[in-house]
């Protein structure tokens, strides 16, 4: 299937000629206009009737607030508002963007210019019984839907991590310029021994992050992540050790490690280390010990990482772990 609908109305509908499947992939171009401070993308089922059609996915891109509302309507009622996003609001008035969306088995993944922005896990009804595709409320839309088998398919070129010889000697070659919510490749992995470096600064308001150690750089199919290190500030935040949820997705998520180990100062340049050794994975935040994790498949299976969230990286490689951290 492979669809192209335009307009330069503020408002369109693109009736769908065969139904939403998994790896089905839509790209929506557009430019936010002055004098209309919303636009939405609504993925709907049944007829389209104004104001009552079920709606499975509901985009909805507020301008003064300055966030994105994701929801979904049936039978007339709006359910629970999802606003939760793995970057900024990436939007800007009179500034053409493109927006992907992949639908897989349980979520539709949503894309800004080539960067994961977020993902909406399937309502009832399901986008699989989805009808039409309607763009409303900016300027020069343009609709295509096909196939796809990578998400997002715009993104740029994933970074590749150097190897230096110790943490105390920088990597020879230059350093990309890093950005928040990265994907990198490690094409050799992490050997027994060795330890990735990420030094990055936490937010000011810390809420949360997460660093995951994957078998493929791509957001779409879903990679196996072989470590999920996921810090979380922002429950119990009144105490003096933040939350760190340790698991792995090998199909489907494991049990989770839950600790109270890390004491982050937002705000702050942190450095983390994951170490591999013969049977865990040992996570540091400045030397201190705050997780490990046994390997649940083979170590050597990885070959890239995500940091996502609150942690904003400037300088990552990869070298020996040679010395003894503390352990608290």
């Amino acid at each position: 299937m492979c669809q192209l609908a335009e307009s330069q109305d503020v408002n369109f509908t693109q009736t769908l000629s065969e139904p939403l499947t998994i790896g089905s992939h839509i790209i929506c171009t557009g430019t936010p206009s002055e004098d209309i401070p919303w636009f939405a993308i609504n993925i709907g089922s049944e007829e389209l009737e104004a104001g009552r059609s079920d709606i499975s996915v509901h985009f909805n891109v507020r301008q003064p607030q300055c966030y994105v509302v994701r929801n979904t309507r049936r039978r007339g009622k709006w359910g629970p508002e999802e606003t939760t996003a793995y970057r900024l609001y990436p939007f800007k008035v009179n500034k053409q963007f493109t927006i992907e969306i992949v639908v897989d088995e349980t979520e539709t993944l949503w894309a800004v210019d080539g960067d994961h922005y977020c993902s909406y896990v399937h309502r009832n009804p399901s986008p699989f019984t989805a009808r039409w595709i309607e763009v409303t409320g900016i300027r020069d839309a343009f609709l295509k839907i096909s196939k796809t088998d990578n998400y997002p398919t715009l993104a740029p070129e994933r970074p590749e991590i150097s190897l230096t010889t110790s943490i105390d000697n920088p990597p020879e070659t230059e350093q990309p310029v890093w950005k928040p919510n990265l994907i990198a490749t490690i094409t050799k992995g992490v050997p027994e021994g060795y330890q990735l470096v990420i030094t990055g600064r936490l937010r000011p308001m810390l809420h949360s992050f997460a660093i995951d150690l994957m078998d493929g750089a791509r957001e779409w199919p879903l990679p196996n992540i072989h470590l999920h290190v996921n810090v979380r500030a922002h429950v119990e935040s009144q105490r003096d050790r933040q939350l760190v949820v340790l698991n792995a997705w090998l199909g489907a998520w494991g049990m989770e490690r839950r600790q109270r180990t890390a004491r982050l100062i937002p705000g702050t340049l942190t450095t983390f280390r994951i170490v591999r050794g013969p049977t865990e994975w040992s996570i540091y935040a400045d030397d201190m010990l705050i997780g490990e994790l046994e390997h649940r498949a083979s170590p050597g299976g990885v070959k890239a990482l995500r940091v996502r969230g609150d942690l904003y990286p400037q300088r990552i490689f990869l070298c020996p772990a040679t010395s003894t951290p503390i352990r608290d």
